[in-house]
């Protein structure tokens, strides 16, 4: 959980201190301990009077790591309430403008935040830079959601002393979570203590990823998708060849990882269908993926739980 992140739970009146503030109108919401000049204020305030949204402006600052990954968090109630679509892509324009970027929405249920990626080309386009203040107008339709980018005269956003990135020193504790996980991934209750007791022993510093086999993913060909959160913290940036081991075996499969720069989504392509194929892994096995510290190449570690370990 990233200190600077809000959740729904924090959303408290303007005269609070801490966590999400919304305006008098309940039209905007802005990242905890980010202040707003009294013309920006005002600049909201002409906005909404001038396009009348349905539905609630969306305001948040660039931090470095938004800046840097091109990803955006929202807060996950506004992200639910307003931004989930069926094929959980967002239509990105800017006011007044015909160029369009496509944005991917990453919500896990167990997550406090809603993380979306594919900003980077949008962020140069626009000459966004880190405490510069970004409002969006959302929209739904038949095509989908869509949001409009209202550039500011005036965008830099000034933040308090009291703000920080350190996560020595989080606004709110957090529980380690046990592991990260793709989107929809829901476990049985015979899994959820199957794969919390496989973690336990497996005493990683770094969190487990996790995921569940579907038919995309047991194939000579097929693929598989990390999670952007993830992905976005623990794995290299650029493309690479993956080895892939079991855990007390010499076993050992190279695969090519993938990334695409457009929507940071990390993918295991060549090689991954071989791991399938000598591993025998089916639908609905369960792959817990440890990366492996101090290895001079990228290394994990997939423990395999069987479908019918859980039955």
């Amino acid at each position: 959980q990233r200190p600077d992140v809000p959740s729904s739970e924090d959303i408290k009146d303007p005269m609070s201190s801490g966590g999400l503030q919304k305006s008098k109108k309940s039209c905007y919401v802005l990242p905890m301990l980010y202040n707003m000049t009294s013309a920006q204020e005002s600049e909201v305030l002409a906005l909404e009077k001038k396009i009348q949204p349905q539905i609630p402006l969306y305001i948040t600052a660039m931090d470095k790591t938004s800046v840097a990954s091109g990803s955006l968090v929202f807060c996950k109630d506004y992200a639910v309430r307003y931004l989930l679509d069926q094929n959980r892509t967002i239509k990105l324009c800017q006011s007044g403008g015909s160029k369009t970027w496509d944005i991917s929405l990453d919500m896990d249920t167990d997550d406090l935040y809603a993380l979306s990626t594919g900003w980077l080309d949008f962020f140069r386009c626009n000459l966004l830079q880190e405490g510069d203040i970004c409002v969006f107008e959302a929209s739904k339709s038949k095509r989908g959601v869509a949001l409009t980018f209202h550039p500011f005269k005036e965008s830099h956003c000034p933040k308090s002393s009291e703000y920080t990135l350190s996560t020595k020193s989080p606004t709110r504790r957090v529980p380690k979570r046990d592991y990260f996980a793709t989107n929809l991934t829901n476990l049985t209750d015979q899994q959820e203590r199957k794969v919390k007791n496989k973690i336990k022993s497996i005493q990683s510093d770094i969190p487990i990823f996790l995921s569940v086999m579907r038919s995309s993913n047991c194939t000579r060909q097929s693929s598989l998708c990390f999670s952007v959160k993830y992905a976005s913290k623990y794995l290299p940036h650029k493309d690479q060849n993956m080895r892939l081991r079991l855990p007390e075996t010499k076993y050992k499969c190279k695969a090519a990882l993938h990334i695409d720069t457009s929507t940071n989504l990390h993918k295991l392509l060549k090689g991954w269908g071989k791991f399938v194929n000598d591993n025998k892994l089916e639908i609905h096995d369960i792959c817990l993926f440890q990366l492996m510290k101090n290895k001079k190449k990228l290394t994990m570690t997939v423990h395999i739980i069987r479908k019918g370990e859980c039955s």
